[in-house]
């Protein structure tokens, strides 16, 4: 059903700030819903208040409009404990979300890493959350752990586990990081000592202008992001596969999911690989200041999706 889980809708409210006419406009007839007709109700995608997902949102909505779907789009709702809280009530029915990430939420006991087993695993583990998902792109974009390239000369860093050890080390990162990777970090590569300093802005330039000034001496940068090429960042070696697979996956409310939606969106999917999501990221930090949206259009365009 498009957003039509809506008794519950208060709790998505007050989380994200929505009003009650943004969420209540969703609602509309269950069978014209079951045929994937537009005229069932829209389709509300939210992001995560950075740029590659508001790029993902972009491209899977222009989709899905391109298609007959009528769809709104929800910004900035952050992170997976409130965008998954929203999914649930309704207040957005798609987001776009990383493989790995997703299955550590909904099943913190999971130990697959590699891409195939975590795409495997996902869809038992979230239909307890209500939530399901269709196939993953074979583009990624991990959680990379970066320093400059003076401190990692300094200190003789080419891998995570050289981390250990070194005093007086603060690792900048979104909130939730710490309580997602810290146990593991230490178990994994003896590296659970480490001062925390919450920075929630994906990695964006508040991460960055810290970890340039020496704020912080580590930083939790996504693989995709231009701003580790452009600073020449030292990406550490996860050589022992802690995080798992991040795999690009559009998460849907489960009531939402029709046969036809899953075709729209897997074949989108199918296109973005690890070289589109560098690409585009680069686009949108370009000088010119495109916005998500004309990026997606661009590109969707050159595809022969529009």
């Amino acid at each position: 059903m498009f957003s039509s889980t809506l008794k519950r809708a208060g709790v998505g409210v007050v989380a994200l700030g929505l009003t009650v006419a943004l969420a209540s406009c969703a609602g509309g007839d269950p069978l014209a819903e079951e045929t994937g007709d537009s005229a069932g109700g829209t389709i509300t995608i939210g992001n995560q208040a950075f740029g590659e997902s508001e790029i993902l949102a972009q491209i899977y909505g222009q989709v899905l409009a391109a298609n007959g779907y009528e769809v709104a789009y929800e910004e900035g709702i952050g992170s997976r404990e409130t965008f998954v809280l929203a999914l649930q009530d309704g207040s957005i029915d798609l987001i776009p979300d990383y493989a790995g990430n997703a299955l550590i939420y909904a099943d913190p006991e999971a130990t697959a890493t590699s891409a195939e087993d975590v795409e495997a695993a996902l869809p038992a583990a979230l239909e307890s959350l209500g939530l399901a998902v269709t196939a993953a792109a074979p583009g990624e974009d991990s959680d990379a752990l970066v320093v400059t390239p003076e401190y990692a000369e300094a200190n003789g860093l080419t891998t995570i586990g050289d981390l250990a050890g070194i005093p007086g080390v603060t690792l900048g990162a979104n909130t939730e990081f710490e309580t997602r990777w810290r146990d593991g970090l230490g178990e994994t590569y003896g590296f659970g000592d480490f001062a925390f300093k919450a920075i929630d802005d994906y990695g964006g330039p508040g991460t960055l202008a810290d970890l340039l000034a020496g704020a912080i001496q580590v930083a939790d940068i996504y693989t995709t992001t231009p701003s580790i090429a452009q600073n020449d960042l030292v990406v550490l070696e996860d050589d022992q596969d802690l995080f798992a697979a991040q795999n690009i996956i559009p998460l849907l409310n489960a009531d939402v999911l029709t046969d036809d939606i899953a075709a729209l969106l897997d074949e989108v999917s199918a296109l973005i690989t690890t070289d589109v999501l560098l690409d585009l990221n680069a686009q949108f930090a370009g000088d010119d200041k495109p916005s998500a949206a004309d990026v997606a259009t661009e590109w969707l365009t050159e595809q022969g999706l529009l």
